[in-house]
């Protein structure tokens, strides 16, 4: 694995973005830019080759497409794909490629003065990277007052990308194995009905010592949990599709579209359409 480390004290320059949506048999080219890109898949498989690694991208993964390198399609889609992409350039060429990263010492002392990007990994279930790119997009393609806007909604979004990267790998917590296949399980099932003893007796447990271990593991219910995976799904779609705001509730679990109205409202402050109507030309972004 390589990572991309940009010293964090000025933003980087973003060049273009955009989304990518093909039906079936896409292939991407084979070229060598002088620009970095990044991709990050929303739908179907992306199968993709740099420097002698091939990678076949699926939802909520990335990639990063380094500068001079070339890279290219290996493979033809099959069936729906789209991914957003965005062009960037760093101030002054001012970078390292490596393949160490220490978060106690050793070749970097202080992660914290670096975007930090990895070169492949995936992006949290939260999906906060995911609404930056949306705002990133969104910016992109309206009259900004400074042409600057764009280069700091990118900066924040590689910023959002070292954040979880950091997270997730300081280890400062024991992993628990039951918990994380709960946790993917929720990641893969989440618009289920299912209660708490229903969950519990898929992972054949006790559905108190369930409770008990994952609010102790996460920090939060295991239902709260499911609500925070299914709005921020919700988010997606209101963003990616023309879905109405009841058809969004049911695809994603809620049975009442009042009762999903004042989840959203209760998590994220604002009404789902309100949310939509905040990125109106981020739909409009595709090739």
């Amino acid at each position: 694995m390589k990572y991309l480390l940009i010293k964090n004290d000025a933003p980087l320059t973003h060049i273009s973005s955009g989304k990518l949506q093909r039906k079936n048999g896409f292939i991407h080219p084979r070229r060598t830019l002088d620009t970095f890109v990044l991709l990050v898949c929303i739908d179907g498989i992306l199968h993709i080759t740099q420097e002698n690694h091939s990678y076949s991208l699926k939802k909520d993964q990335y990639l990063i497409l380094f500068k001079g390198t070339e890279h290219f399609g290996h493979h033809a889609s099959s069936g729906p794909l789209s991914y957003y992409w965005c062009h960037f350039k760093i101030p002054n060429d001012d970078y390292a490629v490596t393949t160490v990263i220490n978060m106690g010492g050793g070749d970097i002392n202080d992660v914290s003065v670096y975007y930090l990007l990895p070169e492949n990994g995936v992006l949290s279930e939260t999906h906060r990277a995911f609404i930056i790119f949306q705002q990133l997009l969104d910016l992109a393609r309206s009259n900004c007052y400074t042409e600057k806007l764009p280069n700091f909604a990118l900066s924040l979004l590689a910023l959002e990308i070292s954040q979880e990267y950091i997270e997730n790998n300081r280890g400062s917590k024991s992993t628990n194995p039951k918990m994380e296949k709960v946790i993917e399980w929720v990641r893969i099932n989440y618009n289920l009905n299912r209660s708490l003893s229903q969950i519990a007796r898929v992972f054949k447990c006790n559905p108190d010592y369930l409770s008990y271990t994952f609010h102790n593991y996460m920090g939060y219910p295991l239902i709260k949990y499911i609500a925070l995976v299914r709005i921020s799904n919700a988010k997606k779609l209101l963003l990616e599709t023309d879905l109405t705001v009841k058809e969004i509730a049911y695809q994603v679990g809620y049975t009442d579209e009042k009762e999903f109205m004042k989840r959203f409202k209760q998590l994220e402050e604002v009404t789902p359409t309100t949310y939509r109507n905040a990125f109106p030309r981020t739909k409009l972004v595709k090739k």
